[in-house]
């Protein structure tokens, strides 16, 4: 057992220029009678006076994670869906007096680590390749803090109400009041994109206000569900040369024709509150109140709160973890257990667990994740997330790619249980084979992308998914939208069950596209803007029939549609598609069914399904 104690009298000399309150909701201390041997005195010294030089940080009392979930004014949904507010949730950091401790180093295979309550530890744990390793709080003072971030003083006023500092790395995340900056960017946030003249896979055209562009990056949609990116290396007579960023938090897309696209990264870029742009070794701030950043900023390298990757049997408890760039990275991770942690403010994702196995999350909090709160992109299997909050994923700063807050994209045998999952900028859950998704409540998704679920699978292979999503409540995800669905049964779905859910405030209640044998029963649908449910059948192949619909509850004003369903092979291909039975209708609506394109009312969608026979159907 490593166990990590209050720094000795030879390391308080540093608390002038060392010590910290985090910036966040409040501040505790811890203390130990304990002493450290005279190596591990110089060890904590050392690296407490280079870790870094901060102020008192402190953030409003009361700030909910509201403050920094709110979705970018430009995004597409920002306008009509709303943001859910959450409770904060407080982070016990260093009290004031207190220096930030180094990273502990040098963790053995089969060790507990032990960190002090209410102490906040500077750098990135490392536990690569590492084995049956403990990580914890102990002490009941509040969560260890770990950050690769730090205060950055010496602030002057470079213009207007932009202020520079130097700083001595790259930086990846600048924040403020517990409220991420957005990085520099053109077009401005009320424009969002400008439109390419043209592109290709390694170049893009456009006449751009300034030709100081080597170095940026740019962004751009290649389709409506995804963002893109690349890195600007040269820019002449209007075209940009491109290549990649390496980042593998975007899927490669290539460059094709009059694209959607920004830039960001570049000082003369900076003309808005709350943006931020780094120029030769000086970082550049605009504070959302035009007042100068110092003893109040937090600013962080593109480096992990805790590598893990390639590791196996990790446990980690009663953690927080603030402002890293994966808040853990455990690519290629066996068995790691998050238990009873906060990963808060995350410049790529707030757990990376893609090519891993069997990861566990259960009573943790993860709010503010640029990406994914939880990734496991490819590999993966037999992942249990339960009881925890995921809040504002993929919806910080300008539009990024992200792909779920929960995305468990292509394992087997998954469950997720009992979560709150609210303000995603893309899906809020996705699964794929032999899983199951129960009693979540997923409120607001699809608040930047859309063709979009609140909840997703699909099954590209055709093979039988055996996947059931049961007891969850679904509501605003993308209500202004038309390619937006609480539950999103995607490319050849089968085998799915769809039981005992509450979706509302959708842009429609849910999809089945290509898919067929599923079981649709005792769902509860009201207030979708479109359609409670839309079946597609796209192409030249008859692949839809055998979804059951039964003992379901339908409520529709307005010009609310029940079902709207249709397939490229002609009316006559949609009678096939499923059959309906002892669901109840409450209906005010003009329109009861789209039946590839022509309006029924509830009588005529009897007589021309042949279905609902023992259904029944009134006004609300």
């Amino acid at each position: 057992m490593i166990k990590l104690l209050s720094p000795t009298r030879s390391a308080a000399r540093f608390i002038i220029v060392a010590s910290s309150c985090l910036g966040l909701v409040a501040c505790g201390g811890g203390s130990s009678t304990s002493t450290t041997s005279e190596a591990a005195t110089e060890t904590t010294t050392a690296s407490a006076a280079t870790s870094a030089t901060p102020t008192n940080i402190a953030a409003p009392q009361g700030a909910s994670s509201s403050d920094a979930a709110s979705p970018s004014p430009s995004s597409p949904a920002s306008a009509t869906s709303p943001t859910v507010t959450i409770p904060a949730t407080p982070i016990q950091v260093a009290p004031q007096g207190l220096p930030i401790l180094p990273m502990p180093s040098g963790i053995a295979n089969g060790a507990t680590l032990d960190l002090q309550c209410g102490r906040t530890y500077h750098g990135t744990l490392d536990l690569k390749g590492k084995s049956d390793i403990t990580a914890r709080t102990v002490g009941d003072c509040g969560n260890a803090v770990l950050t690769p971030g730090q205060v950055i003083a010496g602030w002057t006023r470079y213009q207007g109400n932009v202020f520079s500092a130097p700083v001595p790395f790259e930086v990846a995340q600048v924040i403020i009041a517990d409220q991420p900056l957005t990085r520099a960017h053109w077009p401005s946030r009320a424009q969002t994109w400008a439109k390419a003249s043209a592109s290709d896979a390694g170049s893009l055209t456009y006449a751009m206000p300034n030709s100081d562009l080597v170095g940026a990056t740019l962004v751009f949609k290649p389709y409506e569900w995804a963002v893109e990116a690349r890195k600007i290396t040269a820019y002449s007579a209007s075209g940009m040369t491109l290549t990649s960023t390496g980042d593998i938090n975007f899927d490669g897309y290539t460059l094709n024709g009059a694209v959607d696209f920004y830039v960001e990264g570049k000082l003369w870029m900076l003309d808005e509150p709350g943006e931020w742009a780094l120029s030769n070794g000086r970082l550049y701030v605009w504070a959302p109140d035009g007042q100068s950043p110092e003893g109040r900023v937090w600013v962080s390298p593109n480096k992990d709160g805790i590598d893990a990757t390639n590791a196996k049997n990790i446990t980690l408890e009663n953690l927080s973890i603030y402002g890293a760039a994966n808040g853990i990275n455990a690519l290629g991770a066996s068995n790691l257990s998050v238990n009873k942690t906060h990963i808060i403010h995350s410049s790529a994702n707030g757990i990376l667990n893609s090519g891993g196995t069997h990861l566990s999350v259960d009573a943790t909090t993860i709010r503010n994740s640029r990406h994914d709160a939880i990734a496991v992109k490819w590999g993966g299997g037999n992942e249990v997330i339960r009881n925890s909050t995921i809040d504002a994923s993929g919806t910080i700063g300008m539009p990024t790619n992200a792909h779920a807050a929960i995305n468990l994209t292509a394992g087997r045998g998954a469950l997720v249980q009992n979560n709150q999952v609210t303000n995603s900028g893309y899906i809020g859950i996705r699964v794929f084979r032999d899983a199951k998704v129960n009693s979540n409540t997923v409120d607001g998704a699809c608040q930047v992308l859309t063709d979009c679920g609140g909840i997703f699978t699909s099954a590209p292979d055709r093979a039988a998914l055996n996947t059931s999503i049961a007891n969850n409540v679904i509501r605003n995800v993308g209500k202004a939208q038309r390619l937006a669905w609480a539950i999103y049964l995607g490319d050849y779905a089968n085998g799915t069950s769809v039981t005992g859910n509450t979706v509302s405030d959708s842009g429609n209640g849910m999809e089945i596209l290509n898919g067929y044998n599923n079981l649709i029963d005792g769902n509860n649908f009201s207030s979708s803007t479109q359609s409670h449910i839309q079946i597609v059948e796209a192409g030249t192949t008859a692949t839809v029939r055998d979804n059951i619909f039964s003992n379901n509850r339908f409520t529709m004003t307005g010009s609310q549609e029940a079902y709207r369903i249709s397939s490229d092979l002609g009316v006559n291909a949609v009678a096939r598609f499923a059959s309906y039975a002892s669901n109840t209708y409450q209906s005010s609506s003009s329109i009861f069914a789209n039946y590839n394109g022509e309006a029924l009312n509830y009588a005529q969608w009897k007589q021309r399904t042949g279905q609902d026979g023992s259904s029944t159907f009134g006004t609300p």
